[in-house]
């Protein structure tokens, strides 16, 4: 890592929210906040890069004075200062549409993202949280809910930022995987235990990323991009510093250029410590 970064000055991180800025228990440490702090502090910028809706970014994070956010693994760059799409990556409303029927045949939860607001299927949330504890933590099932989700996409007629589907057995997420021919409009990403992705082809956070330092004129070896999931893999391997957490897997971190530690051992502070003191 060393010789990577003598002499080189990083303009920019992308930080993952869950897994990575997040601990365990869904929050965001005091420590990882003073370590963002004192990047932006030396002329860094900060740049939340997540599954997540702009606004279920944390509170913690935003405060900071965020620019920019890429949100639903990508397909959207959103100037927090205009509330301006710079870049959308969105489903077409039909595919979107197939896609969501078949999903709601199998044996999990479906929710879909559109205009960074969030939906799910009403019906199955109580099972959701019994099965995806850490989703329900974070207040996934508490807002969107909708008891019949293909009929309100279908009324709404707006294109989707991503779907995503919980499934609540692994045969079950086999088989959704595994449905990758049925639908090639799509990319797939595994994005937790028995979370699955559906973004459209195409869609990732590293091109969201690369849209976002292109306008900024910066080059991939200013940026500094840290992540634990699968998701976060194409922006790992752009950046010109990709960091993987200490419990990402074995995919992500051989993707990386450096591993920290693991986000309940504040990864992300201690990553950005050392680049800080060009170690």
């Amino acid at each position: 890592m060393s010789d990577k970064i003598r002499g080189v000055k990083f303009c920019l991180v992308a930080v993952d929210m869950d897994g990575t800025a997040l601990k365990s228990d869904g929050q965001v440490s005091q420590k990882t906040i003073e370590a963002l702090k004192e990047w932006m502090k030396d002329g860094g910028l900060v740049v939340p890069a997540s599954g997540r809706t702009y606004g279920w970014i944390p509170e913690e994070i935003l405060g900071l004075g965020v620019p920019y956010v890429i949100s639903g693994n990508g397909a959207s760059v959103i100037d927090t200062g205009t509330g301006e799409y710079m870049y959308e990556s969105r489903i077409k409303l039909k595919e979107g549409i197939d896609l969501l029927s078949y999903l709601l045949t199998e044996n999990g939860q479906c929710y879909f993202q559109q205009r960074d607001q969030f939906y799910e299927d009403g019906s199955r949330s109580e099972e959701m949280e019994k099965i995806h504890p850490y989703m329900a933590s974070v207040g996934f099932s508490r807002e969107g809910r909708r008891k019949d989700l293909l009929r309100f996409l279908t009324d709404k007629g707006e294109d989707i930022q991503k779907i995503g589907f919980m499934a609540f057995d692994e045969e079950t997420e086999k088989r959704v995987l595994a449905c990758g021919g049925r639908f090639p409009d799509f990319c797939i990403l595994k994005t937790g235990r028995m979370c699955l992705e559906f973004n459209r082809k195409g869609t990732s956070k590293g091109k969201a990323l690369k849209y976002l330092c292109r306008c900024l004129a910066m080059e991939p070896e200013q940026v500094m991009a840290i992540g634990d999931s699968e998701n976060d893999m194409e922006m790992l391997a752009w950046a010109g510093m990709g960091v993987a957490m200490g419990n990402a897997g074995a995919a992500v971190k051989e993707a990386a250029d450096f591993v920290t530690k693991t986000n309940d051992e504040e990864g992300v502070a201690w990553a950005l410590g050392r680049i800080l003191r060009g170690l």
